[in-house]
C-alpha cells in the first residue's frame, strides 16, 4: 500500500460510453450481486473507461489473463494504492507516523519483485503448510463445538469463517492468538481505506488504524528478531541473518501486508463457498455422504464467486485491448469476477458445476508472476472447514429469504453474515 499515491485515479479522464454510465461498483444492487451487470458489460463493451473509479475496466477472461501475464506492458505498482484520494488530515497522519511499506510483492514489478518473491516464498514449503493442518482441524472443531452449543439460527461467518483463517495465519507467523480480534478489525478497515469510498472522517479514523496496524507488525518482527522461533517469520529472520538481501524493516513491512492478505480473502472465500453449496441441497447431501470429492467443490466455489473480485494494473505504454486503445499511464481494473464467468472459457458459467474440466484456469488467485503465494494454504483451510462441517453438521441449511450483506468496495467479495440452522 502506498497511501499517499492516490490522486491519479481521481484526475483520470476517458471516453464516456453506455458502459461508463452503467458501471458503479458501489451501487447497493451491484454490491449485492455484480454478476448480471458484469455479464451485460462483458457482452456489450468488454473494455471501457469508468469515471467513477478513474480506471479502464476489463472483463473478458483472455484479456484479463493477458494483462496478468504481461509484466512488460502492465505494472503492478498501483495494485494496493487507495482508490479514494486521502484528505489532508489523513495524509498528515500517515506522513507524520513514518509509515514506510515499500513495494515488494503484490505491488511491485520485476526484477525486484522476483528477488522478493523468491525470498518470501522460500519458507512456504509444502511441509511448513501441511504442518498447520492438525492445528486447523482442532481450531475448526472448537468453533463447531461452540456453534452446536449455541442458539439457532446462527451466523456461520461470526461462528466459523471469520476467525479461523486468522488463527491459522497467526499460527504460521507466530502471532499471539489473543490479538485476532484487533488484527481482524484492522484488516477490515484496510479494505474500506484502500478499495472503498470512505468519507474524510472515516479516512482519519482508518489512517490512525493503519498506522497502529503498521507499528504492530514492525514491533512483532523486532521482538522476534531477538530470538527467532519455529515459524514463518522466524524462517525469514534466519534467512536474513544468513545473508539474505532483505532487511528487518522489509520483513516487518511484509508482515504488515500478510496480516491482511493472509486471512481476509480466505475468510471471504470460505463464506462464499458455504453460501453456494448450502443452497444446493443435492450437492450438500452428496458432500456429507462422502460421495462428492471436495477439491472440485472448492475450485468451483473460487471460480463462481471469487473473494478477490477485481485487481489493478497500470499501462506502461499505449496498449490495445479488445479493440480499445488505452493510453500509457492509465489505471486498469481487471474484473476477475467477470473473467471467471466468461462463457468463452467456462460454458454455462453461472451454474455451480464441481468437476469442470478447466476450472483450474480460473483467476481467483491471479496468474503469472504474481500468482498468490498463499493459495495452497487457502485451499487447505477451505478443505478442512468444508470437511469438518459436513461431517459434524450434516443438517446445516441456509435460513430462507435472508439478505446477504457485503462490504462495498471495488475488489473484495466480503460476505459479512450467513445465517444457518441445523
Amino acid at each position: 500500500m502506498r497511501p499517499l499515491s492516490t490522486d491519479a485515479s481521481s484526475q483520470a479522464q476517458g471516453p464516456i460510453t453506455p458502459a461508463s454510465e452503467r458501471f458503479n461498483p458501489f451501487d447497493p444492487d451491484y454490491v449485492r450481486d455484480p454478476y448480471p451487470t458484469l455479464k451485460e458489460l462483458r457482452e456489450s463493451e468488454p473494455v471501457f473507461f469508468s469515471p467513477e473509479i478513474g480506471s479502464w475496466v476489463v472483463t473478458r477472461f483472455e484479456t484479463v489473463k493477458t494483462i496478468l501475464r504481461d509484466t512488460q506492458r502492465f505494472s503492478a505498482l498501483i495494485a494496493s494504492d487507495p482508490l479514494t484520494p486521502l484528505c489532508p488530515h489523513a495524509r498528515n497522519i500517515i506522513t507524520d507516523s513514518g509509515f514506510d511499506v515499500p513495494p515488494m510483492l503484490v505491488n511491485n514489478d520485476p526484477p525486484s519483485h522476483t528477488k522478493y518473491r523468491a525470498f518470501f516464498g522460500a519458507p512456504l514449503t509444502r511441509e511448513r503448510l501441511q504442518s498447520l493442518k492438525p492445528f486447523t482441524e482442532s481450531t475448526v472443531d472448537t468453533y463447531i463445538d461452540r456453534m452446536l452449543a449455541g442458539s439457532q439460527p446462527a451466523d456461520l461467518v461470526a461462528g466459523l469463517t471469520w476467525d479461523v483463517p486468522a488463527l491459522v495465519l497467526f499460527q504460521l507467523l507466530g502471532v499471539p492468538a489473543e490479538d485476532v480480534a484487533r488484527v481482524k478489525e484492522w484488516a477490515s478497515s484496510r479494505v474500506v481505506m484502500t478499495w472503498g469510498r470512505p468519507t474524510e472522517a472515516e479516512q482519519v479514523e482508518l489512517s490512525t488504524g493503519a498506522v497502529a496496524y503498521y507499528r504492530y507488525a514492525l514491533d512483532l518482527v523486532r521482538k522476534k528478531a531477538e530470538a527467532p522461533q519455529d515459524d514463518y517469520i522466524g524462517d525469514l529472520l534466519r534467512a536474513h541473518n544468513a545473508g539474505g538481501e532483505v532487511t528487518i524493516h522489509e520483513i516487518g513491512a511484509t508482515a504488515f501486508n500478510l496480516l491482511f492478505a493472509g486471512h481476509e480473502t480466505t475468510s471471504s472465500a470460505t463464506a462464499n463457498m458455504f453460501k453456494a453449496v448450502l443452497a444446493d441441497r443435492k450437492l450438500w447431501k452428496a458432500i456429507c455422504a462422502g460421495e462428492q470429492p471436495l477439491a472440485p467443490v472448492i475450485e468451483e466455489a473460487l471460480r463462481i464467486d471469487p473473494p478477490v473480485q477485481a485487481w489493478r494494473r497500470q499501462a506502461k505504454e499505449d496498449v490495445v485491448l479488445d479493440g480499445v486503445t488505452i493510453p500509457a499511464g492509465s489505471r486498469i481494473l481487471m474484473e476477475f469476477a467477470a473473467a471467471n464467468h466468461d462463457p468463452q472459457q467456462f460454458p454455462e458459467p453461472d451454474a455451480f458445476t464441481p468437476g469442470r474440466r478447466n476450472v483450474l484456469q480460473q483467476v481467483a488467485f491471479g496468474a503469472g508472476t504474481h500468482f498468490c503465494l498463499g493459495a495452497p494454504l487457502a485451499r487447505l483451510e477451505m478443505e478442512v472447514m468444508l470437511r469438518r462441517v459436513a461431517a459434524r453438521m450434516p443438517e446445516l441449511a441456509l435460513v430462507p429469504d435472508q439478505s446477504f450483506p457485503y462490504t462495498p468496495n471495488t475488489s473484495f467479495r466480503a460476505l459479512r453474515r450467513l445465517l444457518v440452522t441445523w
